[in-house]
């Protein structure tokens, strides 16, 4: 009498309780395939399928320093999409937080759970990365959107030069220079300066990259308002001319608890001090939550932001939504 054969999933993109309760042949392999990444396509399918109300957009926060922006024409974009592992960096391999530490080498030990599968976009629009680290122009994410789509990419100098190496064809680069825009599905993207102290220390030799070459902003202009992509950035106080030139709706930065000597994300001070220097209405920090060597509590972290915020700038709200919940954002 043959087996009955079990479905593994009606297509909600997440495996069925019921299959997982019976005798099934597996190997390494087939493990991966149905624990990895660990909610399928479930975030896949709901960005997908959501319908941006005009005026709205839709964004998600996918971990660490990664969004997905819809606008109310359809367009999906990734914003600095990360889909690596845990892994380590080396002083001789160009590490800059290496090199602001004096360490040999940093671990970097994943904390986020893998909430979007890269693979599996029927649709994507754009490919956005601030800088060239690792966790912002990723190998994987790269791979995927190349293999699986049509999507453009747009990038830093550098991040560019990474681009190339992972075999991204020239016609699909668009650099993104400081001062340039571009016009995207539903919005306009202007490239504005990132002053990231910690890429423009990625190099081969002691010297210091420009800022521009280093890493650059997004800054999405959409129905719903400007939103600013800020990659990790530090403070700076030269963001004063981005709140003369620009009304910011939302800003979205690093944050993170910082080991002494290794200085690398924005404090919930620097975060909160940002916010006022820009004139932005509502604040959104990111990456704390990813990292074991800069998390600290994750809910420490956005506990002092918030409290920070509201004694300072009342006026600014702070978008701490908890980890992966939607944002939607309509202009008022």
């Amino acid at each position: 009498m043959s087996e009955k054969k079990i479905a593994k999933t009606d297509g909600r993109g997440i495996i069925s309780g019921t299959y997982v309760t019976h005798n099934v042949q597996l190997d390494r392999t087939q493990w991966l395939e149905d624990c990895f990444p660990e909610w399928g396509t479930y975030l896949n399918n709901e960005i997908e399928s959501y319908d941006v109300p005009k005026g709205q957009v839709g964004l998600w926060w996918s971990g660490g320093p990664s969004w997905v922006l819809k606008t109310d024409e359809g367009g999906i974009f990734w914003i600095d999409q990360y889909c690596g592992p845990s892994l380590y960096t080396e002083h001789v391999g160009n590490c800059g937080v290496c090199k602001q530490s004096g360490a040999n080498t940093i671990n970097w030990l994943r904390l986020n759970p893998q909430v979007i599968d890269p693979w599996k976009f029927n649709k994507l629009d754009g490919v956005f990365c601030t800088h060239m680290h690792q966790d912002h122009c990723d190998l994987y994410a790269v791979k995927a959107a190349l293999q699986t789509t049509d999507a453009p990419f747009y990038a830093s100098e550098k991040a560019v030069d990474k681009l190339k190496g992972f075999g991204v064809p020239d016609d699909r680069i668009n650099l993104a220079k400081v001062g340039d825009s571009v016009k995207v599905k539903g919005a306009e993207v202007d490239f504005l300066v990132c002053y990231d102290d910690t890429a423009i220390r990625t190099t081969d030799n002691d010297e210091l990259l420009p800022y521009e070459v280093a890493a650059v902003s997004f800054l999405f202009k959409t129905s719903a308002g400007n939103i600013l992509f800020m990659g990790d950035t530090w403070y700076n106080d030269g963001y004063v001319e981005i709140a003369n030139k620009y009304d910011i709706d939302v800003a979205i930065f690093d944050m993170g608890f910082n080991a002494p000597g290794a200085t690398d994300k924005m404090t919930p001070y620097d975060c909160a001090r940002l916010g006022q220097t820009l004139k932005a209405k509502v604040l959104i920090p990111d990456h704390y939550d990813n990292w074991a060597n800069c998390t600290g509590d994750p809910d420490l972290l956005p506990a002092q932001f918030e409290r920070i915020v509201h004694e300072l700038t009342p006026e600014i709200k702070n978008g701490h939504y908890g980890l992966w919940r939607t944002v939607r954002i309509s202009q008022r």
